[in-house]
């Protein structure tokens, strides 16, 4: 089983809206596919089993704080230009290796600490997202994170060639849901 992860993120923290579609390829077919957005006024979720059984369907204040965690994760990730200080952005050290950057947005503010190692290549982040993933089902805040080694240079490129993430990240019951080993890049 293959993942195919199509980013079509909008990272400017002026106007924040951001939508990461997610598709699941088996053997040429889409097992799961859907959509995360946040955007100033509310966020939502939505993901589908073969495209017509609903298996995710979420939305409402916990979601959408939820969400704006993602959006801050998903910028430092992928793009990290978006978190150059500014107006709604600032960054502080924590120690020696790693960095605080918050967002501010509206009434929310989220920050990420970013593990860096020699020459700038970051290989830890974390935050405090809001989930309901916990034996209760209640909403609160909790770490959610990953790490990336393994960089390799892809097309001029330095990147991590491995990435994994997930909930409750560095505690007892972490859950690394996301696994990725680059196969492959293309520069576009």
């Amino acid at each position: 089983m293959g993942l195919r992860l199509m980013m079509a993120p909008v990272y400017a923290m002026a106007a924040i809206a951001l939508v990461v579609l997610f598709a699941c390829v088996t053997r040429g077919s889409r097992a799961l596919g859907g959509f995360g957005c946040s955007v100033p006024d509310g966020s939502l979720t939505r993901f589908w089993l073969f495209g017509v059984l609903p298996v995710a369907l979420a939305d409402g204040p916990d979601h959408h704080r939820s969400a704006f965690g993602r959006l801050v994760t998903e910028a430092e990730s992928w793009e990290p230009a978006s978190l150059f200080p500014g107006e709604t952005v600032s960054w502080d050290a924590v120690d020696d290796n790693t960095a605080r950057a918050t967002v501010r947005y509206g009434a929310f503010r989220q920050s990420v600490d970013v593990e860096v190692k020699a020459f700038c290549h970051p290989t830890k982040a974390v935050i405090l997202r809001r989930s309901n993933k916990n034996s209760e089902k209640v909403f609160r805040d909790k770490p959610f994170g990953g790490t990336r080694s393994e960089c390799r240079e892809f097309e001029g490129c330095k990147l991590p060639n491995y990435v994994e993430g997930g909930d409750h990240f560095g505690i007892p019951d972490d859950f690394p849901f996301f696994k990725a080993e680059v196969a492959r890049f293309d520069a576009r």
